[in-house]
C-alpha cells in the first residue's frame, strides 16, 4: 500500500513537472529564439522616401529607423505591405503591431497610441509644370487628388470647399503623380518630404513643381494599438538610444541629405 502512494506521488510530480516545463517551453516560443520579440509592421511600398519598394525590396528613412530601433529593442521586424486605409483597422484588429508613415491628430490618438515624434514635415500643393495654377485661388474647378484615408485627402477636401474645386480620392501615391501627369486631376496633396524626394530625384527632368508654403506643420510618430504601452515604451527607448548615438543624424542625412 505504500509503495503504491509513493508510486502515484512520484507519477502526480512528475506530471506536474511536465505542464510547467510545456508553459515554459510555449512562453520561449512566443518570445521568438534568443529572446526576440516578433513584431509586425503596416507599411506602404510607394511613399519615398520615407518607406517605398526599391528593386524589389523595401526600403526608406522609416524602414531604416524601424530596424535600427529594432535592433536595439531586440525585435524583429516583419514588414506587411498594406493600403494605408487599413493601418489604424489592422492595429485594432491585432493583424499588425506597429504602423508606421502615420500623422499625429487627435483624433487618431482616440484610437491609437504614439511613439515620439521621429520627423517633423507639412502637406503642400504640387501641380504639372506647365499647370496654369500659381496659387491657392486658381483650383477653382479643379481637381485635386491626394491618398483615401489620409490628411492628404483631409487637406484636399478642405481646399476644394474653400476654393471652389473637387477632391478626389485615390489609394496609391504613385498614382496621384501619374493623374496629374495625365491629366485627369491638376493638383495634388501630399507631404513635403514626399514631394520634394520627387522632385530631387527628376532632376532635370522635373515634371512637377510645389505652389505656395506648407499648409501643415506635421509631426511623424510610429502608432501602436491602444493601450499597448509595453512596444510603445520599447520604440521610444530605441528611437532615444539611435538619437543619442547618431545614427538617426546618419539615416536622416541619407535620405534628406545634410
Amino acid at each position: 500500500m505504500y509503495k503504491m502512494k509513493r508510486l502515484l506521488f512520484l507519477l502526480g510530480t512528475i506530471g506536474v513537472l511536465s505542464i510547467i516545463l510545456v508553459g515554459c517551453s510555449n512562453s520561449n516560443s512566443d518570445a521568438g529564439t534568443g529572446g526576440v520579440e516578433k513584431v509586425s509592421v503596416a507599411a506602404l511600398n510607394n511613399y519615398p522616401p520615407l518607406i517605398f519598394k526599391q528593386d524589389g525590396k523595401l526600403t526608406g528613412f522609416e524602414y531604416d529607423l524601424l530596424q535600427a530601433v529594432a535592433e536595439k529593442e531586440n525585435l524583429e521586424l516583419e514588414f506587411k505591405e498594406m493600403k494605408f486605409d487599413g493601418f489604424i483597422p489592422g492595429l485594432q484588429s491585432n493583424q499588425v503591431d506597429i504602423a508606421s508613415s502615420l500623422l499625429i491628430r487627435e483624433e487618431r490618438k482616440e484610437v491609437v497610441d504614439f511613439s515620439e515624434i521621429f520627423l517633423n514635415s507639412g502637406l503642400v500643393l504640387a501641380v504639372a509644370n506647365d499647370s496654369s495654377i500659381q496659387s491657392f485661388e486658381d483650383l477653382k474647378g479643379k481637381t485635386i487628388v491626394a491618398t483615401q484615408g489620409s490628411t492628404t485627402f483631409e487637406k484636399a477636401k478642405e481646399l476644394a470647399d474653400k476654393y471652389g474645386g473637387k477632391a478626389k480620392p485615390l489609394k496609391e501615391t504613385d498614382a496621384l503623380y501619374l493623374d496629374v501627369e495625365n491629366g485627369n486631376a491638376d493638383a495634388l496633396v501630399l507631404n513635403s518630404p514626399t514631394v520634394e524626394y520627387r522632385l530631387a530625384v527628376d532632376g532635370d527632368n522635373v515634371k512637377f513643381r510645389i505652389v505656395g508654403e506648407h499648409m501643415t506643420v506635421d509631426e511623424h510618430a510610429f502608432a501602436v494599438k491602444k493601450g499597448n504601452k509595453e512596444l510603445a515604451d520599447k520604440i521610444n527607448a530605441g528611437l532615444k538610444t539611435v538619437k543619442k548615438n547618431g545614427e538617426y543624424d546618419k539615416i536622416h542625412e541619407k535620405w534628406f541629405g545634410k
